[in-house]
C-alpha cells in the first residue's frame, strides 16, 4: 500500500532543509518520557505482552530522521536516526509527523488513517496492534507524556491542541477523528 502524497507533510523545502540537522538528542528525552510511563502506568506496558521486546521503526515520511522504539516498560529505549541509517523491526510505521503525532495523542483513529492511505504498517501487524490499544488505552496529552503536571500541564496540553490544529490546516492533514 502506498502512502497518499503530500497530505499532511512539511512543505518540500522544509524537508530538504531539516536534511542538513543533525539527529538531536529527542530520543534520549523520548526515551525518558516512555520509561517515566512505564514507572507510573505499568499495566500499560503489560498489554503490550510478547511484544515489549518489539522494534517499532516509526517512520515520519516528512522528515530525514526515523525513530525506533523499544517498549519494554522501564527499560524502553526510543532511538533517533537518519533515514539512510533506518534499521529493520518487527513492523514500521510510516507517515506524515502530524498524522504520527495525532496517533499518540488520540486526535486520530488509527484504522481511519490506515484505510486512508495516510498511514502505511509493514511488518507484524499482530505488534502493531498491540501498540496501538495500548496507546489508546494510554490516552496520552503531551504534557503527560512529558512529564508535566497542574497548570504547567493545562497550559502546555492546550498550547499543543491548538499549535498542531493550526498545522493540520496549514499541511492540510486528515481531519480529526471525532
Amino acid at each position: 500500500m502506498t502512502l497518499q502524497p503530500e497530505r499532511g507533510m512539511f512543505p518540500p523545502i522544509l524537508q530538504r532543509a531539516l536534511r542538513f540537522v543533525p539527529p538531536p538528542p529527542l530520543g534520549f528525552v523520548l526515551t525518558r518520557a516512555v520509561r517515566r510511563l512505564a514507572h507510573q502506568r505499568p499495566d500499560l506496558f503489560d498489554r503490550l505482552d510478547a511484544y515489549r521486546h518489539a522494534h517499532f521503526i516509526i517512520n515520519p515520511i516528512d522528515l530525514p530522521h526515523v525513530f525506533r522504539l523499544i517498549p519494554n516498560g522501564e527499560h524502553a529505549s526510543v532511538e533517533m536516526l537518519p533515514r539512510k541509517d533506518m534499521p529493520e523491526g518487527t513492523a514500521r510505521i510510516s507517515g506524515p509527523l502530524i498524522v504520527l503525532l495525532g496517533l499518540v495523542d488520540g486526535t486520530y483513529d488509527g484504522d481511519a488513517v490506515f484505510f486512508t492511505r495516510d498511514l502505511v504498517i509493514d511488518g507484524d501487524t499482530d505488534a502493531v496492534l498491540a501498540l496501538r490499544n495500548t496507546m489508546e488505552e494510554a490516552d496520552l496529552t503531551p504534557a503527560e507524556l512529558l512529564g508535566f503536571k497542574g497548570e504547567v500541564r493545562k497550559h502546555l496540553d492546550a498550547t499543543a491542541d491548538k499549535t498542531f490544529a493550526k498545522m493540520r490546516a496549514y499541511l492540510n492533514a486528515p481531519q480529526a477523528s471525532t
